[in-house]
């Protein structure tokens, strides 16, 4: 496909947050968005069998992006506190694309484990995905795919 541009999301979230990270991914159609061609893996994607660790360690070295969820678990989680997080905003990375997940605040009262200097997403209203409903969740979904593609465009200028 001419004048398309491909790039990998590594998603990187914490397991309890799995309902609300589904509810996300679910309404983001990559498929749509037009000049780029979004492939992304999680660790659901693991298969049967596989080191997993190993693997994980293998996506986030050849990933393009990685599509951070954040919440209180997501900041909590030493895994990716320790592994993920040092992959995609250590030196030479920093495409990290970090999305409110659920709220958490920004004050200062949270160590935001290197995110504090980046953009986090959120709605126009400083609301976490969770935090909105109806056609206000559906605004925040098609917010964010418009502002991935926007990033991987603008990066591959």
């Amino acid at each position: 496909m001419a004048g398309v541009v491909a790039a990998s999301l590594f998603v990187s979230w914490a397991h309890d947050d799995k309902a609300a990270k589904e509810r996300l991914l679910a309404g983001l159609a990559f498929d749509a968005l037009s000049g780029v061609r979004l492939t992304r893996w999680e660790d659901s994607d693991l298969l049967l069998g596989a080191d997993w660790h190993e693997e994980i360690l293998t996506r986030l070295a050849a990933c393009d992006y990685g599509l951070l969820l954040v919440s209180p678990k997501f900041l909590a989680s030493s895994y990716i506190q320790d592994t993920e997080l040092p992959r995609l905003l250590g030196p030479g990375r920093g495409k990290a694309m970090p999305v409110m997940l659920k709220q958490v605040p920004l004050e200062g009262s949270f160590d935001l484990r290197g995110l504090a200097a980046r953009q986090i997403f959120t709605d126009a209203g400083g609301r976490a995905f969770t935090q909105t409903a109806g056609p206000n969740r559906e605004r925040f979904v098609m917010d964010l795919a418009g502002q991935i593609r926007r990033r991987v465009l603008a990066d591959a200028a």
